[in-house]
């Protein structure tokens, strides 16, 4: 009596998840100081890397900043013909500016995003090395300062635009370039020195515009028979010797010698190799081992993890949701999925293995958060087929501010939020605090200050957000250490949800954190139960229904026969594309 199940999940429709081209812009400091903190220009093989990186259909442009921007790539989809015009321009970055108006070359950047919709990925990397300097003296460059803070930021979050700022000296303005990053879920990146640009833009671009990739491990990866594309990305030192690939069938080759179906791009310190129509099987690799090597690959069989944000506060709980997908569906049949384990790393720890979602096939999850420590953590998660694997990784920096934040809904105010900020005195001087708040929501931003009567809770009074929308607040902190230091205080947007979302949002938040303490063994358990609970639920409604198929038992026993060599066919088909057999 499976016939009935059967014919539920064959006919069940798969999600689609869409597909969009991200955006990118850049934007390079050729300030005159840069003569100092990058003297061999390494600003132009560490452009030409993240340029080559960007997979095709990407839109991407770039500009140099200084006194005015000055457009070097506009921004154009990206194919083959666009990267070599793009890696050629990238010769002409110089260092000859006089001033650093960044808030003029953040504004011209995002001029064309501002009369266009996009549900695309939306990404603005900013390099400097100095700090906020326009014509007209110190008064001007604080206005500046502020202006980017209280009138850009906001437009930024309102556009979607994630901002990814690379510090290239110890002069740059730190804070100014954490609070943009952090107020646009980007990324904030010190390069300590120009050499180290390569890798800051590779870190940058991982997180920007991820790619599925293989795992790279003691120099080898495998190639399965889906993938249609690879990009080995291999760092190496100037006095190291030249890299080298093998091929499964044991043909080696080098960047003086390698086939049509290979674009070999060399630097002074990398390699990118490029390979179409790869041999499926063992790969190996001659180098020296560098944990930011790594494979990329296009396939259609494709991992699919949704975006976590780059950052969050030590008490947040997100949940990691990841699926596998062909031709952009969802895969959901179940002799497939048995075969697949889901395991997620957090900071090279043992890892756990995600549960699948009993009610939706097909889609692996697990609450994560709390984290013990302040600071950039890493999670990777792997997903072994035993015919084939992909990995997927994100750092999430973890925020820890002395101040804690408060939101009440006061009884005696309906339709009114209270907004509470409570300094740590064992840290922060409350004499020195001072905090405002600017606020966007429905196409408007609002600057307000934070007042207090007892110097022990600064208090802000806002009207709630109506029922669907939402409130973004960041916060501009000031205020000096016990010993009079000043301090630099950042701390993430608070997003506000209107009424109704808010408690449909208060039910996620609870179900997360009861997922959350759950350990791996009561994992393990879930996932035997859960397939006992799909037998169970595959036996009641045949057991309901056999009144009614007994008098369509002829019928119906060709119907799932019919249907039993479609699914067999279907499992073959994909399992043979990866070289694997199917489970019996």
């Amino acid at each position: 009596m499976r016939f009935l199940p059967c014919l539920c999940l064959t006919l069940s429709m798969l999600t689609a998840i869409p597909v969009t081209g991200d955006e990118v812009r850049v934007l390079i400091d050729v300030s005159g100081s840069m003569k100092h903190n990058d003297p061999r220009n390494l600003r132009i093989p560490a452009l030409k890397l993240l340029l080559e990186l960007l997979p095709p259909g990407t839109q991407a442009g770039v500009w140099l900043f200084a006194n005015d921007p000055e457009t070097l790539i506009a921004p154009t989809k990206v194919d083959e013909a666009w990267k070599r015009n793009a890696a050629k321009a990238a010769e002409k970055i110089h260092s000859n500016g006089r001033l650093t108006d960044i808030e003029k070359a953040i504004g011209t950047a995002i001029s064309g995003w501002e009369q266009t919709e996009t549900k695309a990925g939306r990404h603005l990397i900013l390099l400097t090395d100095g700090m906020v300097d326009v014509n007209g003296g110190a008064p001007l460059d604080r206005m500046s300062r502020k202006s980017i803070l209280d009138k850009l930021a906001p437009r930024l979050q309102t556009l979607g635009i994630h901002v990814y700022t690379i510090a290239l000296s110890d002069q740059a303005d730190h804070l100014l370039l954490k609070q943009l990053a952090v107020a646009t879920d980007g990324k904030n990146k010190i390069a300590r020195t120009a050499e180290a640009l390569q890798r800051t833009f590779l870190n940058i671009f991982k997180s920007a515009v991820p790619r599925d990739t293989v795992p790279l491990q003691e120099n080898r990866f495998k190639i399965d028979s889906s993938i249609d594309e690879f990009s080995l990305l291999v760092f190496r030192r100037p006095d190291s010797p030249g890299t080298k690939l093998i091929k499964p069938s044991g043909e080696i080759w080098s960047a003086d010698k390698y086939p049509e179906n290979v674009r070999w791009h060399q630097e002074e310190s990398y390699d990118l190799v490029t390979v179409s129509h790869p041999m499926p099987g063992n790969w190996r690799l001659e180098a020296e081992t560098d944990p930011d090597n790594q494979v990329m690959i296009v396939t259609d069989l494709k991992l699919q993890v949704t975006p976590l944000p780059n950052y969050i506060m030590g008490d947040e709980t997100v949940t990691l949701t990841a699926e596998l997908t062909e031709h952009g569906e969802r895969i959901t049949r179940e002799n497939f999925l048995r075969l697949m384990t889901f395991r997620l790393k957090q900071d090279a720890a043992d890892g756990i293995v995600l549960p699948q979602d009993p009610k939706q096939p097909g889609t692996f999850r697990r609450a994560i958060g709390k984290f013990t420590s302040p600071g950039e953590h890493t999670l990777e998660l792997t997903v072994d087929g035993k015919t084939f694997q992909r990995t997927w990784e994100q750092n999430i920096e973890v925020i820890s501010t002395p101040v804690e934040i408060g939101l009440e809904h006061p009884a005696e105010r309906p339709g009114q939020i209270l907004l509470s900020l409570t300094p740590d005195t064992r840290v922060i001087d409350p004499k020195t605090f001072q905090a405002r708040a600017v606020m966007t929501g429905q196409g408007e931003t609002l600057e307000k200050e934070f007042s207090t009567t007892d110097r022990k809770r600064w208090r802000l009074l806002l009207d709630a957000p109506p029922s669907g929308t939402e409130l973004t607040v960041s916060f501009q902190l000031e205020a000096r250490d016990l010993d009079g230091n000043p301090l630099a205080l950042v701390m993430k947007p608070k997003i506000i949800p209107g009424q109704a979302k808010a408690e449909q949002e208060n039910q996620e938040e609870e179900a997360a954190a009861s997922e959350e303490e759950d350990s791996e063994e009561e994992d393990e358990a879930l996932l035997l139960e859960e397939e006992l609970e799909q037998e169970e639920g595959w036996l009641r409604p045949a057991l309901i229904a056999t009144g009614v198929n007994l008098a369509f038992l002829g019928g119906g026993f060709f119907a799932w026969r019919w249907l039993r060599k479609k699914i067999q066919h279907q499992n073959q088909v994909l399992l043979s594309r990866l070289g694997g057999e199917t489970p019996t």
